[in-house]
């Protein structure tokens, strides 16, 4: 088949413009980044931002080595004319070894709009070709979006050795036809030829227009598919996929030296192909988890994948297993934040000790009162977000992860975009870690998108243009530290009386093995590990005791059911209570409510929740314990005639 061949096009240097190389060097100092973790970052923002809210988004990327039908098309259809200035394109089209990262989403707008830079979209036309491809840091109307094009885009040329890519996308036009567009660009340093400068930005499109345009139509679709491995379908109803891939020639990997040195090298080998998948690997979980997340029983806001050459890897399993604590964090704060299925159950991860949401609140004095509207739009309250932690058990299982720990993720609310991990306040090393979120309620998100800088990886209040978002910003941050320090320094002030620091049960449960079934006589309750002491018993003298009749364990550690009875001899109601504690190899830590549930029943009917019951005497009472995590409990239980 005969394939198009492109026209380049090379932007000569004009007042005021800037090279393309320093376009690359303006997201260096500014990120802390990495070019990689960038460029999957923003291009998954784009990829979300672009959704089509009939579909379920899709993003994905695949890593592979180029075959020879691919750099002949590449050679002789796309980047065609090559100058002098680019060599180096020239050398990696050629080179037996060269590997490419193809980034797609699909279930999106595409790259939708007008094609020629100076043309304006009409009202309620998007522009998203000309911002994507053409404009650099142009910023995004729709407030649910992440904010800014163009440093997703920068970070593909600076992730190819090369400086070059090539997309390819399938949109609706005005006129609601499908549409395939193909355009080829590269973002190299400044060059002189002839007696002119150039800028050293370069595109390749459609021969056959005077302008610099996209190929279109079956001619653009034909590349497409000879050049790239994720094609467009269509539905069983004929509704056409739309979307956009792009393909970054010779990627970088940055590599040890022996000389303790980084290094950033084009992958030529399968071993720096190994490392590419993995540091890919490692960025997707990084950015998209809060995108694989359940928020449904059968649903997840994103579809994420993840390829080395044709096989798939399980990134989004990788994901959810190594953030699951934040993942935890995040759903509860959906669930807060009303964005979860109706029934849909939040889960803490194994090995919780602790958690809490906190929402984190604003009171206006000052001039502030009166802007009420300005800072919480129509919200009834003044919640701006919501912060939620988790304190666990560092289990055996992490192993070495690449997972961040006692850190808090920041993020953009309906967009779910993170935006980093603080780590708040200096922890020790050891058996307990922690994790925590905090997102912004939808009405106050668009405080933080103003607060944040193109590259999107912080928030600095003083950036806001807004007196009202500056105020938001920054009592945010100080609130969330404020919490985040109280929360965790709560260990180092427990009751001497609790006679362990929560570290011991962590260390208790990191070791724990379920226990089996009791044993057949009542000697049960003097087991080492679960012992439940009469205290009442000792009493004689007020004559009010409660006796353990029987104790089952719950299945795999969760728990434990003991049945008492209550006496009295003046037939006074009883005031039974339970003090429960979590046992460690180093001793026992005294459990809150919001380590386990307590229950009492008799004959069936729930009597109280809490530690507390009142129960009639001779009547056996069942206690239920049903701890959040699985632990070995000792049960204090403590009897008083009621007045």
């Amino acid at each position: 088949m005969k394939f198009t061949a492109l026209k380049r096009y090379s932007k000569p240097r004009g007042a005021g413009d800037q090279t393309s190389g320093g376009r690359g060097k303006l997201l260096r100092p500014t990120s802390a980044l990495s070019r990689l973790e960038l460029l999957v970052r923003e291009t998954l923002q784009n990829s979300w931002d672009a959704r089509d809210d009939d579909w379920t988004p899709a993003y994905g990327v695949r890593v592979y080595r180029l075959d020879d039908k691919v750099k002949q098309t590449l050679r002789e259809n796309i980047f065609t004319d090559l100058p002098d200035s680019l060599s180096d394109l020239s050398a990696c089209l050629r080179s037996p070894d060269v590997h490419a990262i193809e980034i797609f989403d699909r279930g999106t707008v595409g790259l939708n709009g007008p094609y020629r830079a100076s043309e304006v979209a009409q009202d309620g036309e998007k522009n998203n070709f000309n911002s994507f491809v053409f404009d650099i840091g142009s910023t995004k109307s729709s407030g649910r979006s992440g904010g800014t094009f163009g440093f997703g885009k920068t970070a593909s040329f600076e992730v190819s050795s090369a400086h070059s890519v090539v997309y390819w996308s399938r949109c609706l036009t005005q006129e609601n036809e499908a549409e395939h567009r193909l355009i080829a660009c590269a973002l190299h340093d400044e060059y002189e030829e002839g007696n002119a400068r150039y800028t050293g930005a370069h595109w390749w499109g459609d021969p056959d227009d005077d302008d610099i345009i996209p190929l279109r139509g079956d001619a653009a679709a034909a590349i497409g598919e000879r050049i790239f491995r994720t094609h467009f379908g269509d539905t069983d109803e004929g509704e056409p996929e739309t979307g956009t891939s792009i393909l970054i020639l010779d990627p970088v990997i940055t590599v040890d030296m022996d000389d303790d040195l980084d290094a950033r090298v084009p992958v030529r080998t399968d071993e720096h192909s190994e490392a590419l998948i993995q540091q890919v690997s490692d960025a997707v979980a990084h950015s998209a988890w809060p995108k694989v997340v359940p928020n449904g029983e059968e649903s997840r806001p994103m579809i994420v994948e993840l390829f080395e050459n044709r096989a798939e890897k399980p990134v989004v399993d990788l994901a959810l297993s190594q953030y699951g604590h934040f993942a935890s964090a995040l759903n509860s704060i959906r669930q807060v934040q009303g964005q979860l299925e109706e029934n849909f159950e939040v889960s803490l991860p194994i090995g919780t000790v602790r958690s809490k949401c906190f929402p984190i609140t604003l009171s206006p004095r000052g001039p502030m009162r009166s802007k009420r509207q300005e800072l919480f739009g129509n919200q009834t309250d003044n919640t701006i977000g919501h912060l939620f932690l988790v304190e666990s058990a560092e289990l055996d299982t992490q192993g070495e992860s690449r997972t961040p720990r006692n850190v808090l993720c920041v993020m953009r609310s309906e967009a779910e975009l993170v935006v980093n991990y603080d780590p708040i306040v200096e922890t020790e090393n050891g058996v307990l870690q922690w994790h925590g979120v905090f997102k912004p309620t939808p009405e106050c998100d668009r405080h933080f998108r103003a607060a944040e800088p193109p590259t999107h990886d912080r928030w600095t209040p003083d950036a806001a243009d807004s007196e009202a978002s500056r105020y938001v910003v920054r009592r945010a941050l100080d609130l969330i530290r404020t919490k985040t320090k109280a929360f965790l320094s709560e260990n180092q002030a427990r009751p001497k009386e609790q006679e362990q620091s929560v570290r011991k049960v962590a260390l208790g449960l990191r070791s724990f093995v379920p226990l089996g079934l009791p044993p057949e006589d009542e000697t049960v309750r003097d087991s080492p590990r679960r012992r439940a002491r009469q205290s009442g018993g000792t009493k004689k003298v007020r004559g009010t005791e409660a006796s353990i009749v029987r104790s089952v364990p719950l299945p795999n550690g969760g728990g434990q059911i003991i049945d008492v009875l209550p006496t009295d001899k003046q037939g006074r109601s009883v005031a039974l209570s339970a003090e429960i504690f979590a046992i460690t190899s180093d001793g026992r830590l005294g459990l809150g409510d919001d380590d386990l549930t307590i229950t009492w029943r008799s004959g069936g009917k729930l009597l109280e929740v809490g530690t507390v019951c009142v129960a009639p005497p001779g009547e056996e009472v069942q206690l239920r314990l049903d701890t959040r995590t699985p632990a070995a409990l000792e049960i204090a239980i403590k009897a008083e005639a009621e007045a």
